[in-house]
């Protein structure tokens, strides 16, 4: 897609956010869930390129072990799965202490994260992801995080300022870490999505991830031996009539002996405990990216997907 074009398309996505904006705050729980449905079953249907992308990092991932029914199946979810957090990042952002507390439901293990101390909570694309910040800053224990900008910089505005309408807090990436060190030094918490592609230019190391090396960001691992901070892995999980369910599923207590051997293992004990999630709940998890794009420097390009870039 050529700069031009996006520059030509730019008022036109303004112009369909702010209605949606307008629009989707004010239509009950069931339509919201209906709208998810239909966006997430035409998204299966007509995104051809995310549909190829997905069903081939289903393969990476499971192999022959489900069958293309059951494969095409988690994958349609997915679709559905997401079309939901994008329209409820809108819809709870209008009256989000009553929509909140109606629909989000808390699990017992969330209570370690209520506490006045320097955490960092690990998530990923998983589910509703989010509703977990949207929910902590609502019982006032803000996360920090670090968001990736939308291409539309008025769109990207527009959404920030509904992701932070409860009091979490959307750091740009330049100079971000700083940032997060010195608020987890003052005691505060920040937040991570960890499956995303950090290339070793910006700082990434290699992980495996359901058998294959990704690139990922060591940044939770080494702030966490930095400021002492224990590390939690937590998800936000879909449940029937529009609500969710946020959980804790490992708590990670920080280095005693930091160092780069250290930043190593701990990263790749975070992305495993990702991946463990992932498998269990297939369909939560955002399968149209390209997560096994890079090629690890001196393996195998075959091992990896046809996307790859070598």
């Amino acid at each position: 897609m050529s700069k031009a074009y996006r520059e030509r398309r730019r008022p036109f996505e303004t112009a369909a956010f702010r209605a949606g904006l307008a629009l989707i705050p004010w239509l009950p729980r069931g339509a919201i869930l209906v709208l998810a449905w239909l966006g997430g079953s035409l998204g299966f249907l007509f995104d051809r390129q995310g549909r190829r992308i997905g069903l081939t990092n289903l393969g990476v991932a499971f192999g022959d072990t489900k069958t293309p029914a059951e494969k095409k199946a988690i994958l349609r979810a997915a679709y559905i799965t997401m079309t939901r957090t994008f329209l409820d990042v809108i819809w709870f952002g209008t009256r989000p202490e009553k929509r909140l507390n109606k629909y989000v439901e808390l699990d017992d293990s969330m209570q370690q994260l209520f506490r006045e101390k320097n955490q960092i909570c690990i998530t990923a694309h998983f589910g509703n992801w989010e509703v977990v910040g949207q929910i902590m800053a609502l019982h006032g224990f803000p996360f920090h995080s670090i968001a990736m900008p939308v291409k539309n910089p008025k769109v990207d505005r527009l959404l920030i300022a509904r992701r932070e309408v409860t009091g979490q807090k959307i750091i740009p990436r330049e100079g971000a870490l700083r940032k997060l060190l010195g608020i987890l030094r003052a005691g505060g918490k920040t937040a991570f999505l960890v499956d995303q592609n950090t290339g070793e230019n910006e700082g990434g190391i290699w992980a495996d991830y359901f058998g294959l090396p990704v690139p990922i960001t060591p940044a939770p691992a080494a702030l966490a031996a930095k400021t002492g901070s224990e590390i939690f892995i937590g998800f936000c999980a879909p449940l029937r009539g529009g609500h969710y369910r946020v959980y804790i599923t490992e708590t990670i207590l920080p280095p005693e002996n930091p160092g780069e051997e250290t930043t190593r293992l701990l990263t790749q004990q975070i992305l495993s405990a990702v991946e463990r999630e992932v498998r269990k709940h297939p369909e939560h998890w955002l399968w149209m990216y390209k997560r096994w794009r890079g090629v690890k420097p001196n393996d195998n390009p075959s091992r990896y997907p046809q996307y790859r870039k070598l």
